[in-house]
């Protein structure tokens, strides 16, 4: 072989062997750099999804009892001869409550299932009271212009303040005319003496 083929072949064999190297030292550097980043942190905990399993030791959910209105009312409440001013306050449980908080209750939900969630509204009248629930608007005075007859059923008159199902109340009841007769008997477990 000539001389000028033998270093032709020399210079190929140190040209791979820069490539290997050089490869070699990309790898090694991106294992160094790059491969950390790669890894989870160390202060995160791995957990593992558990099927809940059903044994004698296992506890079942609590039953959660009964929610029913919240409001705090002060009622002052006058009959011919006769007044009396009353409290009532409910928390939500009607398990712990007042028997009177169950029946405003079941008053609001037959008033709002009566009135279809509107309060004295006339045919395609928007009265925005529409979504408004049973128990906002159990307080709901007689809006003007409602036809009413002029009977008087009663000389008891109430007033009631405080707060119920987060709205502010203030409201006096009587029973002259039909229309507040009809909202005396819907609050009636507030204007009956409450034991």
């Amino acid at each position: 072989m000539s001389p000028s083929h033998r270093d032709h072949r020399s210079h190929g064999t140190l040209g791979t062997a820069l490539l290997a190297g050089a490869c070699c030292a990309g790898a090694v550097a991106y294992g160094l750099i790059v491969a950390p980043s790669m890894l989870p942190p160390q202060d995160v905990q791995t957990t593992t999804a558990m099927t809940a399993q059903v044994g004698p030791d296992t506890e079942e959910p609590e039953e959660q009892p009964e929610q029913g209105p919240v409001g705090f009312l002060q009622v002052q409440v006058s009959d011919r001869d006769r007044a009396w001013v009353q409290t009532l306050s409910c928390t939500g449980n009607l398990e712990e409550d007042s028997e009177v908080c169950a029946e405003l209750a079941r008053a609001a939900e037959d008033f709002h299932s009566d009135t279809g969630g509107t309060v004295g509204a006339g045919e395609g009248e928007d009265t925005g009271e529409s979504d408004l629930a049973g128990s906002a608007m159990l307080f709901t005075e007689v809006r003007e212009g409602t036809v009413c007859t002029d009977k008087v059923y009663g000389p008891q008159e109430a007033a009631i303040v405080g707060t119920w199902e987060g709205q502010e109340i203030d409201t006096t009841l009587t029973r002259k005319g039909s229309c507040e007769e009809a909202r005396w008997q819907r609050l009636r477990p507030l204007t009956d003496q409450i034991s």
